[in-house]
């Protein structure tokens, strides 16, 4: 597997993970999600951006050459640390 090809399953084995978390935790917190407490908070906002971003990532991996490679490793890093990190604060503010 190149890099190209690793680089874009992690991204993309990753989005999937936390978007089916994201779906349990609405399912978990089905009163708060029909009243719109979930859907319409900051933090379920800011995760549906960050879901965004990287798919957009993975798009843009699927397109490098080598040279941008590099540069798109260190921001994949960044873009699932920043998915993570809005995915907890969801999961904290509901659980």
């Amino acid at each position: 597997m190149d890099t190209t090809d690793a680089l874009k399953q992690k991204l993309t084995s990753q989005v999937e993970e936390w978007k089916a978390d994201f779906d349990k935790l609405k399912a978990e917190t089905k009163g708060a999600y029909a009243e719109g407490q979930l859907e319409g908070s900051q933090e379920a906002k800011e995760l549906d951006s960050k879901i965004d971003e990287a798919k957009t990532l993975i798009n843009k991996v699927e397109n490098a050459n080598e040279e941008d490679l590099e540069e798109l490793k260190a921001t994949a890093e960044n873009k699932l640390d920043g998915l993570k990190n809005a995915f907890q604060n969801l999961k904290n503010k509901f659980n």
